[in-house]
This record gives structure tokens, sequence and C-alpha cells, in this order.
């Protein structure tokens, strides 16, 4: 698809960005190359140039629409499933899913820490900074699909997580509460866990 500027587009890794200009470079082979010039805007200043003829094939794509945002809070409404793997590995995971660029994918990201960083452990300083960024890249996107304010998504974020009360109208951007608030779901599963290591050490005996 053929971008012009004033588009907004989504580039993975940092989410959504807006088509500063259009320019023709030189290489370093000498040839010219058609250059999209990309400003992020879940951050302060980063721009990206992406060669036309590579859009697709890196990813860029356009913003999420209403279906895809509701998707995406009906995720974050979903308890997290702990998974049995070493803190490396979920670390490894997450990055992955960021760099993909997919909104749901990212959405996950989002629900897994946020519940967890609501756990009496805490998140380790890194996948605190990891759920900021994944935080910024979701309301960013989101924002620009919904015609709100960042802090108004931050917000909406927060509804759907369950970590803050609907407000009227809320519905109309795919938003409720969850049925099992964020603060709940790992006690919940740290004690189906502890009742499965009694009855596993009963067996033993």
């Amino acid at each position: 698809m053929a971008y012009q500027i004033g588009d907004t587009v989504v580039y993975p890794r940092h989410g959504a960005a807006r088509v500063e200009d259009i320019e023709d470079r030189k290489t370093p082979d000498g040839q010219t190359r058609t250059y999209l010039k990309l400003d992020v805007l879940s951050t302060d200043g980063l721009v990206i140039f992406v060669p036309e003829e590579n859009v697709e094939s890196i990813g860029v794509r356009d913003i999420a629409d209403g279906n895809d945002v509701g998707k995406v809070f009906e995720i974050l409404r979903t308890p997290i499933e702990e998974e049995k793997t070493n803190w490396s590995r979920r670390y490894k995971l997450n990055q992955e899913r960021i760099a993909s660029g997919d909104l749901q994918q990212i959405a996950h990201v989002v629900r897994d820490l946020a519940q967890r960083d609501d756990d009496a452990h805490g998140l380790s300083a890194g996948e605190k900074r990891m759920l900021t960024k994944a935080r910024k890249v979701l309301s960013a996107e989101i924002s620009l699909s919904e015609k709100l304010s960042e802090e108004e998504t931050q917000r909406l974020l927060d509804v759907n997580l369950g970590f803050a009360d609907p407000e009227p109208g809320d519905e109309k951007h795919h938003t409720m509460a969850p049925d099992e608030p964020a603060s709940e779901t790992l006690h919940r599963i740290e004690e189906q866990s502890l009742k499965s290591k009694k009855r596993s050490s009963k067996k033993a005996r």
C-alpha cells in the first residue's frame, strides 16, 4: 500500500508513527531509493527511515480499527495463565511479542506483566521497563483508533485490567470491568499452586 505524508501507520517494535515526509535518498552503492520518514508517536523524537519498497516486508501496517481494539481489551480482561517457565525465557518471549508489532501479542505482554506487577513478588526492573514500553505502544495506537487522549486511553487500559472502575461511556470504547480483577488473579493461582504442592507432598509420603 502506498502511504502519503500525514498518514498514520504502525511500525513493529515501536508502534504508531506518522509519515512526516517521503523523500529520495542515495544509498552507499550510488542508487536512489524512496524512503518514508516516520515519526514514532510513543517516543520523544524517534525518527525512522523505511525504504518504500520494503514497507510490507518490514511489517508496517495500518492503524487498528474498533474490532481490533475490542479484541485487545478482551485479552486484557482475561486472567493470566501462569506458565511454568523461567524468568529469562519469559522475558525473551515478551520481547518477541513486542517486536512483532501485533497489537494482540503486545496486549498479552501488558496483561501478563501488569498482573504479575500486582503480585507480592512484583517485577524486575527490566520487566517494569518492558511493561511501561508495551503500555505506551498500546495506548499510542488505541488513542488514534478511538480518537482519545493518551491519558484517557491509559485509564481504559487500567479499567480493562481491573485496576480502575469503569465510568459512564466506557462501553463505547469496548471497555468493561473484568470478571476477575488483576489484583486477585495471581493470588488465586498461588493458592492453587500451594494446594497442588501439598497434595503432591502427601502422595510422596
